[in-house]
Parts: structure tokens; C-alpha cells; sequence
């Protein structure tokens, strides 16, 4: 009867260890460095990127920065950039909800590709596609612009103007992950 018992105990901490190194698995895969590969745009228009950079970095056990710095290809002096916080919680990944209304983002950890959509107000759909690279980041405005947004994440913590990043809400935007 013991021994019974002590198997199923075995059994039920083995299922729970799995089951968290799982949870942890998509997160962890979603960090790293991402490199524009297309940009375009539904109807065609000049509102999408010549280059772009995202980086994902690890905030503590539930949360991501997400880094993004980029070129118009209409005007490539423009301030190009955004920064965003994403929460893993219940098995997913959440944007947060602030200023997020239109854009979604979808993960493939197989081809290790991001894929953001982003509605412009005019009706506009912005598809870019970015693939993971090792490739450090070399071109000057991109990297000026990378810097300002971790800047601003990292005044984000030391003194949050928005509240701490852990009590924002994130639950109106799910980045999708393909399974």
C-alpha cells in the first residue's frame, strides 16, 4: 500500500515537473535576436520597413521585453521604434494591453520566426516577418534605436511612470505560438 502510494506521488511530482518545464519552454524559446526578412503591406503602400530589428529579453520569470527598432521605407531618418512588455501566464503569451489594439504578433518556435500584423488607421494591413539571428547589429540607426528602447525599459524599471510592469494588464492581446 505504501510503496502504492509513494509511486503515485513519484508519478503525480514527475507530472507536475514536466508540466512546468513545458509551461517555461515557449518563453525561453521566444528570447533572442530577430532580423527583418519582409515587410509588406494589404493594399500595397509605401507604409512598411526596409529593415528592422526586434529583441526579446527575459524581465523575471513571467515577463519578456520586446524591442523593436526599425527603418521606414518612405522615410528612413523617422523615429522608428516601439518597446513592449509580454506576460507568460494559463500556458500563454500576452502582449499587454496598452497601445496594442492593433497589432498582433504570432510566434513559430520550430522556425524560430515572428510574425507581426499591424492595422493602420487608414485599413491598411502591415505584415513583417522576422527570423531569429545570432548576427550582431551593426547598421548605425538601428542600433541607436535599439538603445534609446532599452533606455526607456529600463527606466520602465527603475521608475515606473505606468505603475510596475507586473500589475499592467495582459489579457486582450494572445501571441499566438504554433504548436
Amino acid at each position: 500500500m505504501k510503496t502504492r502510494i509513494i509511486a503515485q506521488c513519484a508519478a503525480a511530482l514527475a507530472a507536475l515537473c514536466m508540466s512546468a518545464a513545458a509551461m517555461a519552454l515557449p518563453l525561453a524559446q521566444f528570447e533572442g535576436q530577430y532580423t527583418l526578412v519582409s515587410s509588406t503591406t494589404e493594399p500595397d503602400s509605401s507604409w512598411r520597413y526596409t529593415k528592422g530589428r526586434i529583441a526579446i529579453k527575459k524581465l523575471d520569470d513571467r515577463h519578456v521585453s520586446i524591442l523593436h527598432a526599425c527603418e521606414w521605407m518612405k522615410s528612413p531618418k523617422e523615429v522608428c521604434s516601439q518597446r513592449y512588455v509580454a506576460q507568460w501566464r494559463s500556458g500563454a503569451i500576452y502582449l499587454q494591453d496598452r497601445n496594442t489594439w492593433h497589432e498582433r504578433m504570432a510566434f513559430e518556435p520550430a522556425a524560430r520566426r515572428l510574425t507581426v500584423l499591424t492595422q493602420g488607421v487608414d485599413g491598411t494591413l502591415r505584415r513583417d516577418v522576422y527570423e531569429a539571428t545570432t548576427a550582431p547589429l551593426t547598421d548605425k540607426a538601428l542600433v541607436r534605436r535599439m538603445k534609446r528602447e532599452q533606455d526607456a525599459v529600463d527606466d520602465l524599471i527603475d521608475e515606473p511612470a505606468f505603475g510596475e510592469f507586473g500589475k499592467w494588464e495582459y489579457r486582450k492581446n494572445r501571441i499566438e505560438v504554433a504548436r
